[in-house]
């Protein structure tokens, strides 16, 4: 069924309230995101993991692969609460009464091993869905009673919000029941999913974002030791996440040195043989970290868009990836009406940034593709209308 915003307040707190039942009643959690998982996923994972622990849960995590090392401070404070992480083909822990799906825009994108599919084809097991795509193609993965789908700027935003029920309910202050780890790993999905901000389009976006990033800035202010080390900010979170380590780095300097200008953007359009070649030096985890930045980075110096394109190397996948992203100050154009009005089914994101995947055996030129999607994003630009590829 495909995603929509909930049309009454009603609605949405009884969706809130099965997810608390649920949460309460189970003792077991499987938590998912999705694909090549981003900022806000990991941080979804993780401070959803971190609220489960705090109501004496068990809560295990499911990452496809290791994730770029500066988000190993979150996996560590997992660890450290007796939160189990589980990679590739490692076997789920027994006895899982209930999943939860995060930031995922649809049930294709969900990152799974078989002993977790297994769980996702159990109609005996509840699926909880918190997530924040609602357009193109995006669809529930969880049971529709306990989807907590809503425009925000982030998922973890919406975790927050369901935080302050749980909170409420229970009679707690704020001061009570967010400890400093729940703050920082939600503020890390809010301020990296939007950049501090600056992504975010709609007046109900940034109204939300300020008033959730300022409450857990606050807190982690406020229980982080002064003279410590640890991040105290949401400054200091997103300078962190931002942080390359020396091979990201690398590689980041060889794609950038692929740019290019078409008008309205610029581009980076890795063919196959360049892709497969990034591909021998680099692991997949840094190449797609390392591409997300590259987008980020050419929407910022054209001031408008950024297009990036590779290949997934032989064997893994039979796509051609591609991102593209927005500059913060350039507001015209809906990223998300690209993929619909393009009729591109395999992909999602956000106002300012969506990713989508092309079958390799549907582009017969890369190059030409690309000039032919540049034209169709100017006409839309310019016009607001434009007709399928």
């Amino acid at each position: 069924m495909e995603k929509r915003e909930f049309t009454t307040i009603a609605e949405k707190n009884r969706v809130v309230t099965n997810i608390m039942n649920e949460v309460f009643k189970a003792d077991a959690f499987l938590l998912l995101g999705h694909q090549d998982p981003d900022t806000d996923c990991i941080a979804s994972l993780a401070s959803c993991a971190l609220l489960l622990r705090k109501l004496q849960k068990e809560a295990v995590i499911y990452l496809p692969g290791p994730v770029g090392e500066q988000f190993n401070y979150l996996l560590a404070i997992c660890r450290y609460n007796g939160i189990a992480v589980r990679y590739g083909d490692d076997p789920v822990s027994a006895g899982i009464e209930a999943l939860v799906i995060l930031d995922t825009p649809k049930p294709a994108m969900i990152a799974v091993n078989s002993a977790g599919f297994a769980l996702l084809e159990n109609p005996a097991i509840r699926k909880i869905e918190i997530d924040h795509h609602l357009q193109a193609d995006a669809a529930y993965g969880g049971d529709r009673d306990l989807s907590l789908v809503s425009e925000a700027s982030s998922t973890c935003e919406l975790i927050g919000y369901l935080c302050f029920k749980i909170a409420k309910q229970k009679g707690l202050a704020e001061q009570e029941f967010f400890p400093r780890n729940i703050a920082l790993a939600l503020l890390t999905g809010i301020v990296g999913d939007s950049h501090m901000g600056k992504y975010l389009k709609s007046h109900k976006e940034r109204r939300f974002y300020q008033i959730f990033s300022a409450m857990f800035d606050k807190i982690l202010l406020e229980q982080t030791h002064k003279d410590s080390t640890n991040l105290a900010s949401m400054e200091a979170i997103f300078d962190a996440i931002q942080r390359f380590s020396v091979r990201e780095k690398r590689c980041f300097d060889h794609i950038l040195s692929q740019k290019q200008e078409a008008a309205p953007l610029f581009f980076i359009a890795l063919n196959a043989v360049g892709s497969e070649e990034l591909f021998n030096q680099y692991e997949k985890e840094l190449i797609v970290n390392v591409f997300k930045a590259a987008a980020d980075t050419l929407a910022e110096e054209h001031g408008r868009l950024g297009l990036v394109s590779y290949y997934d190397p032989p064997g893994m996948s039979d796509f051609i990836q591609f991102r593209l992203r927005r500059g913060f100050r350039y507001k015209s154009l809906d990223l998300r009406k690209v993929l619909e009005r393009l009729n591109i089914s395999n992909g999602g994101g956000h106002p300012g940034a969506v990713g989508f995947r092309i079958r390799k055996l549907d582009v017969r030129d890369l190059d030409a593709y690309i000039q032919q999607l540049i034209t169709h994003i100017g006409a839309m630009e310019g016009s607001g209308g434009t007709r399928p590829l």
